[in-house]
């Protein structure tokens, strides 16, 4: 006499072979459901989204199931880096907005739009800036302040406008700063006091969004390889400067002649996103120099020193 059917067993299983049973069953188990991403149905602002760095984090966070409003300065850039994204997932939305975040007002704009047009903000990701090349002797005051704006002007006003909604979503305020912010190497000299300027803004952030709940996380990479179909002439884009400084060849390469290989930009963007999963309150990379940023941090004669033995020379110009 055949067995009777498990009163566990639902009725859908009955009349497949036995084999499939365990197999369907294990597969509907809640512990071998997929799990939902962290970041799905979260409403995220990428400042400086449309190009580099920024445009690959608004690939792997749409991919994650989030919503993104990519801000870059021109209109034209944000319709083609909307065109380079994926689809959205279900019940997502990628949406870009043009504005020059360094002018008053733009900041609350843009994070008026994001309300309007996502419905919240949860989380900012800044990823705004200008490099450069220069002896900072030969740098004056009004150079080194389109550093400091292009770097660290275009974060403030971003942040204050964004800081209520991410603290109340318990979100990310993330911010790509540089390896030249946390090791000064010659040639890029006002790049890195710009760059410092922005980690010392992120940590004093982080002591008032902290008790708010919010996650505050400064990343600090070396050179990140660009995408062909990016705007920027990848790897000769420093010449003119470079030229008229009378600066040496090296400094046209990434890290201005520094011994580092090029960052894989999509292999970043995961280390970022684990590292707001851990909450974590830097990320440096490579983190093979981690170690020496700490060094000169904690001995700074002797970690200078060792800098220098990596670095091109700041040779006088001719």
């Amino acid at each position: 006499m055949a067995s009777q059917q498990s009163c566990h067993e639902p009725l859908w299983l009955a009349g497949l072979p036995t084999g499939a049973h365990a197999k369907l069953q294990t597969m509907s188990s809640p512990r071998n459901r997929p799990h939902p991403s962290p970041w799905h149905g979260r409403r995220v602002i990428i400042a400086g989204g449309t190009s580099g760095f920024g445009l690959v984090l608004a690939r792997h966070l749409l991919k994650a199931g989030a919503s993104v409003l990519l801000v870059g300065r021109s209109a034209d850039g944000v319709r083609r880096a909307l065109e380079r994204l994926p689809e959205p997932l279900a019940g997502s939305k990628s949406l870009g907005t043009a504005a020059d975040l360094a002018r008053p007002g733009e900041g609350g704009r843009v994070v008026g739009e994001a309300l309007d047009r996502l419905g919240g903000v949860d989380d900012l990701f800044f990823s705004v800036g200008r490099s450069g090349r220069a002896r900072i002797l030969d740098t004056s005051a009004d150079q080194l302040a389109s550093f400091l704006d292009a770097n660290l002007r275009t974060a403030v006003e971003l942040t204050t406008a964004a800081a209520e909604d991410v603290a109340r979503a318990g979100g990310h305020m993330v911010y790509i700063g540089s390896l030249a912010g946390k090791l000064v190497t010659p040639l890029m000299g006002p790049y890195a006091v710009a760059k410092s300027a922005l980690a010392a803004y992120v940590d004093a952030v982080r002591l008032e969004m902290a008790p708010r709940g919010a996650h505050v996380l400064l990343v600090s990479p070396g050179p990140i390889r660009r995408e062909a179909a990016d705007d920027d002439a990848a790897f000769d884009r420093y010449a003119d400067e470079v030229s008229a400084a009378g600066l040496p060849a090296e400094a046209n390469r990434p890290g201005a002649g520094a011994p580092l290989k090029r960052l894989d930009p999509d292999r970043l963007a995961e280390q970022v996103l684990e590292a707001c999963r851990r909450r974590a309150s830097e990320l440096v990379v490579p983190r093979k120099v981690a170690w020496l940023a700490g060094l000169v941090e904690w001995f700074p004669d002797w970690g200078r020193r060792l800098l220098a033995r990596f670095t091109p020379p700041p040779t006088t110009a001719p």
